[in-house]
């Protein structure tokens, strides 16, 4: 059955988060909700859980939810997502670029496949979505606001990380980029590079004990915390920030050699 737009919304102000069928694209979607916004939902390959999801947020708030699959990896997957975006919602107030992927390996071991992959979902998928949502928000004459998730790997050299890191400096580039072009239709774009983060993802258990010694502060980042971020930037305080990017992750970026030459 095609989606229908209510026109008893249109006014709401509407989200857009992608990668929300992951632990923390639902945690975000679930805090911009309960904070008044009407929610697209987009994932690539969890659609069965980003489904779940918008039953659950239809269930228990009365903003509206709705689900986009469009898949990054190939050409044309920004394109997709908001031509069914388009097709439902009348505004779009909050964009959120949370869709990404990691792959790690060796410069001697990267495949062409494998780095177009990396590129494709985590900068260039960005860069369109930016173009995209700023369209909308340019015709609708909204200043809004989009928010890009990028890694605190953007600031980092490690081994086996090249393609991987590179993607999300690119990431803080855009942001820079897109905040000076869009300035002047009140649009402002800025980004958040987190660390550790306890996402509830099963990929991630084992990972704690040991990267926690890692972490000046001693903990890892928490999706709310991020979400509170995307409200903050979003909010009247944040009015003259854009092209900017914060740094979530404890104060790891900050070291320049072995933890044991900063801790006790």
């Amino acid at each position: 059955m095609p989606l229908m737009a209510f026109n008893a919304m249109d006014n709401n102000k509407v989200a857009l988060v992608t990668g929300a069928g992951s632990g923390m694209g639902s945690t975000l979607a679930r805090i911009l909700c309960a904070n008044g916004y009407d929610i697209a939902l987009h994932t690539g390959s969890n659609t069965e859980r980003a489904n779940a999801l918008k039953e659950e947020l239809s269930s228990t708030t009365d903003h509206r939810v709705e689900v986009f699959s469009a898949d990054f990896s190939s050409n044309g997957g920004a394109l997709n997502l908001f031509e069914q975006f388009n097709k439902v919602f009348k505004r779009l107030d909050l964009f959120v670029g949370n869709a990404g992927v990691t792959i790690m390996g060796s410069m001697l071991d990267m495949t062409e496949q494998k780095f177009d992959m990396v590129n494709n979902i985590n900068y260039k998928s960005a860069y369109f979505c930016i173009q995209q949502a700023a369209k909308i928000m340019i015709d609708k004459e909204i200043a809004g606001s989009i928010t890009l998730i990028s890694s605190n790997h953007h600031a980092m050299v490690s081994r086996g990380n090249s393609a991987y890191s590179i993607s999300k400096e690119s990431m803080i580039k855009l942001t820079k980029h897109a905040a000076v072009e869009f300035a002047k239709y009140g649009i402002r774009i800025n980004c958040i590079a987190p660390g550790w983060i306890n996402t509830g993802e099963k990929r991630m258990e084992g990972w704690h004990d040991d990267s926690i010694k890692l972490i000046p502060l001693g903990r890892w980042v928490q999706p709310e915390e991020i979400a509170q971020w995307i409200l903050f930037l979003n909010g009247p305080a944040a009015l003259s920030l854009t092209g900017d990017t914060i740094e979530l992750d404890g104060g790891v970026r900050l070291m320049a050699g072995p933890p044991a030459t900063y801790f006790d």
